[in-house]
């Protein structure tokens, strides 16, 4: 069941492609957005820039994926999943591992679109990718949660994604902190974050999705 929720999510994530495309184009506008209040003071804009880039990433990120089990839910699989697959889990774990290879590149982008909005140096380039790539499960585990709360709460959970910043602040601080320099015991100890992150939301969002 683990590879069908893969090939299931690698499908729908191609079909649809635009909606990717979109979210970065809205990440565009919002970091266009900060710039034009920042860029009334220049020297904030670059020092602020990796602080308001994550910010950004992660909100545009989670709000990308807050549809992620409507599809699964309203076409009455999620039910069939449950009642007559011997492996649940496995596919709910598939489709959201799924999702974590397609985060990688788009997070790449996005990292590359703070750079060139807010004129970081490589070095900050390479540091905002890097934090992105490590935390990226934990991420993709905090968007799968997230999504999974707004099915079952229904509209109410459209306010959800005001919470998922809090729930990623560890990333936000840590890949804030690898601009300053990247060493092997920060990104260690941010790996371990993002998988403790990724195992706990993982568990809790297969968990939600029972209950629908």
């Amino acid at each position: 069941m683990f590879s069908a929720g893969l090939k299931l999510e690698l499908r729908t994530r191609l079909r649809t492609g635009l909606a990717a495309l979109g979210a970065l184009g809205f990440l565009a506008v919002a970091l266009t957005a900060v710039g034009l209040t920042l860029g009334q003071f220049p020297e904030r804009l670059r020092p602020a820039g990796p602080v308001v880039g994550w910010a950004m990433i992660v909100l545009t990120f989670v709000y990308a994926n807050a549809d992620w089990w409507l599809d699964q839910i309203q076409s009455g699989l999620n039910q069939r999943l449950r009642v007559m697959a011997r492996d649940y889990p496995g596919f709910v774990y598939g489709r959201v591992f799924g999702g974590w290879l397609v985060a990688l590149p788009w997070l790449l982008l996005a990292a590359w679109l703070v750079t060139l909005f807010y004129s970081q140096p490589v070095s900050a380039f390479l540091a905002l990718s890097a934090g992105l790539l490590i935390s990226a499960a934990g991420l993709t585990a905090l968007c799968s949660f997230v999504a999974a709360l707004r099915v079952l709460l229904g509209n109410v959970g459209v306010f959800l994604g005001a919470m998922a910043l809090p729930l990623a602040l560890p990333f936000v601080v840590l890949g804030v902190g690898l601009v300053d320099g990247i060493t092997l015991a920060s990104c260690a100890f941010m790996l371990g974050v993002s998988i403790l992150q990724a195992i706990v939301f993982i568990v809790a969002t297969r968990w939600i999705l029972s209950l629908v």
